[in-house]
């Protein structure tokens, strides 16, 4: 009888145990500051951060302006990853992108990029001149796309320490905007974030 009373409080503390682990999933603001904080990853708070001190950097230095009075175009090269976690550096360089273009400061090709074309219509569609199908006179022709004058590049460095329980990272955002005529950096900026956590006496 014993055993058995012990086997029922067993089964009922581990139901209880794993009933308070599990959390329901809710959806967050993700323009606010509710999201997870984790040290040695690149939080969506980071993204924020860095892309947003970037721009008003570049836009506040008027590099982007001509003289001619005509907009720059600027093509997105490419952002190195130095860090220890796979990251999809495309969070960064789309919100730099995007904003640029609500500037209205500068104009971005989608036809060429430090990893290739992101859009491969404008080499695709200028391929239908050699089709009889298609109504030659609406065919895009060659030599009519507009090449970029300026590239945005960068790298995301990451340093790691530890004393203790205290874990600690260091992310070093660098981004440049390059002239593609001369090859000069036009325009530098660094964000910097750091972040630490405390590891538990016990247990993760």
């Amino acid at each position: 009888m014993i055993k058995k009373v012990i086997s029922v409080m067993m089964i009922g503390c581990t139901t209880a145990l794993l009933m308070g682990c599990g959390s329901s999933a809710r959806r967050i603001d993700a323009t606010g500051n509710e999201g997870i904080v984790s040290v040695n990853e690149v939080n969506f708070k980071d993204w924020q951060i860095a892309a947003e001190k970037g721009i008003n950097s570049l836009l506040a230095s008027g590099v982007l302006s001509r003289m001619d009075g005509r907009k720059t175009i600027l093509m997105i090269s490419t952002v190195k990853n130095s860090t220890t976690q796979h990251i999809n550096t495309r969070i960064l360089t789309d919100k730099i992108r995007q904003a640029i273009l609500r500037s209205g400061k500068a104009l971005t090709t989608t036809a060429v990029g430090g990893n290739g074309a992101d859009d491969m219509a404008s080499k695709q569609v200028r391929r239908l001149e050699e089709d009889d199908m298609f109504n030659q006179a609406t065919v895009q022709k060659a030599g009519t796309a507009i090449a970029p004058d300026m590239s945005f590049s960068g790298e995301i460095v990451q340093q790691q320490a530890s004393s203790g329980r205290l874990q600690e990272s260091y992310f070093f955002f660098h981004m440049a905007i390059t002239d593609l005529t001369t090859g000069l950096a036009m325009w530098e900026e660094n964000v910097e974030i750091a972040k630490q956590s405390k590891k538990p006496l016990i247990g993760w």
